[in-house]
């Protein structure tokens, strides 16, 4: 029996200084943790609880676990159980002293209590991977690296799955490490119209705070991939110069307006004396001088209430020295639009008076044809009408000069107060010409509609149509030109009369 002592001695020597070993850490886990507590509770110290009460309560966990290993070590399953689950407790311990001390303490303490969640998250997870390995091959005796060659293609696929989640995390490393992007910084991302302070920078998101203290979670490639105005961080060296326009009247002589605006800046208790505020003249604009005020701000977060009482105070100011703010002015003027072209109304029925095919017409029936025929302009080279084309009007020139082609022929001119157009006005044949305008041309154009109530009434009419058609059909013919009314065929006179006739079903 005593050989068998003597010979499991070293055995037991050995468990016992693990044991001993495990207590001293766990001990010493629990009182630097509980000193904490103690400087937080009692000194009020302001340092970081994370993970002080959850460390206590872990070691207190592994002191009964030890209990209970020095006791049950002889029963084999049950003795190297307790033994491993022992181990995994003082290795947490001790990862939570080693985060604590790195992230709660050091960077809390060298970045003056604003710690990142980027960088305390990233720190955190470092030092549990280090320490959950160490527990692989120290507790467990399993070798990591064929865990991490099993484990490739797992990886990689969910690397794929989690494209948008890495591409955040490593814009976060260059969002972290930017000097330009760093707590308490005012940026603005003019393309969501969002201007915010800096107050945390995570793996997956930056948080700004807004001007309303309202916080908006910007995910770190979106800042990466877009335009990010950097607006200045909250120190007497790196503050963003705000301009700010205002407008007065002309009636205000620049360098007395100019005394006002800077004496109202150097007033304000949120905007800073060095450097100076400074005022400007911008521009002389339509209804008034433009000035910039230009100054800088003890904290970025007042600008919206700065500007208000800057500009409330200018307006009192400048209502004292009898002036006023000035606003636009416009004058509404009233235009009536109208034809661009006038004609005289005495000209035209002059024109239609000396008209041998209206020469039989009374003064009112003039009057009326002249008030309901319509004015046709015609630039240089139009054509007015076209042969073989179908018409029911004709037209009397009331000013300018046309040229007349017969199968693209030029056979004649027309100037003021000649007639073309009679035959398809009043017979309904197809155009015997074209017509076109060699200078800008007026044309009186008379229709069927408005010539058919004058012919119902008045039976000379007829007549002189008639007389006036045949003259014009003898001088086409004979390609002459016209012939006088009195030497006209009376056959042919009565051969239009029954076309007349007919056309106008009298």
């Amino acid at each position: 029996m005593i050989s068998r002592i003597f010979r499991d001695l070293p055995s037991l020597m050995d468990a016992g200084n693990l044991l001993v070993s495990k207590a001293v850490v766990l001990s010493a886990v629990m009182l630097f943790f509980l000193a904490v507590f103690c400087a937080n509770k009692f000194f009020e110290r302001r340092m970081s609880v994370s993970k002080v009460a959850a460390t206590v309560k872990i070691a207190l966990l592994g002191f009964l676990l030890l209990l209970l290993e020095s006791q049950a070590g002889a029963v084999p399953m049950f003795g190297t159980v307790i033994g491993n689950l022992q181990s995994l407790l003082v290795m947490l311990c001790l990862a939570n002293l080693v985060t604590y001390l790195l992230v709660d303490l050091y960077f809390y303490y060298k970045m003056r209590r604003e710690v990142p969640s980027f960088l305390r998250d990233l720190f955190t997870s470092l030092v549990y991977v280090l320490f959950a390995m160490t527990s692989l091959r120290v507790i467990f005796h399993l070798d990591v690296s064929s865990i991490l060659t099993t484990t490739t293609v797992l990886t990689a696929a969910v690397a794929f799955a989690m494209q948008a989640t890495i591409a955040n995390i490593i814009s976060g490393f260059t969002v972290q490490n930017d000097r330009n992007l760093r707590l308490k910084t005012w940026i603005a991302l003019k393309e969501q119209d969002i201007v915010g302070e800096v107050v945390n920078v995570g793996f997956r998101y930056t948080t700004l705070k807004s001007l309303d203290n309202t916080r908006v979670m910007v995910p770190n490639h979106y800042i990466m991939q877009n335009v990010v105005t950097n607006l200045g961080y909250s120190d007497a060296y790196d503050r963003t110069r705000i301009v700010s326009k205002v407008g007065l009247g002309y009636d205000l002589p620049p360098e007395k307006a100019i005394a006002i605006l800077t004496r109202i800046l150097k007033q304000d208790k949120d905007i800073v004396s060095n450097p100076p505020p400074s005022v400007r003249l911008r521009n002389f604009a339509d209804s008034c001088i433009e000035y910039d005020l230009v100054y800088m701000l003890q904290d970025y977060h007042t600008c919206h209430v700065t500007k208000g009482n800057v500009l409330a105070r200018i307006w009192y100011a400048i209502t004292r020295e009898g002036h006023s703010i000035p606003f636009p002015h416009r004058e509404v003027i009233s235009k009536v639009s109208r034809d661009p072209f006038v004609f005289d109304g005495e000209r035209i029925r002059a024109l239609l008076r000396g008209t041998e095919i209206l020469e039989s017409l009374s003064e009112g029936e003039l009057l009326g044809l002249s008030e309901r025929a319509p004015i046709r302009v015609f630039a240089t080279g139009e054509e007015v009408v076209r042969q073989n084309e179908q018409g029911d009007s004709l037209f009397i020139v009331l000013q300018g000069e046309l040229k007349v082609f017969l199968d693209e022929a030029q056979v004649g001119t027309l100037s003021t107060g000649e007639i073309f157009g009679e035959m398809s006005l009043l017979t309904g044949e197809k155009r015997k010409a074209t017509v076109a305008a060699s200078t800008e041309v007026h044309l009186v154009e008379i229709r069927k509609e408005e010539i058919e109530p004058l012919i119902r009434s008045n039976a000379a009419l007829l007549d002189r149509l008639s007389a006036i058609l045949a003259s014009r059909e003898e001088a086409n013919i004979g390609h002459r030109k016209r012939m006088e009314l009195a030497n006209a065929d009376p056959g042919r006179k009565e051969t239009f009369r029954q076309k007349l006739t007919a056309f106008f079903n009298l």
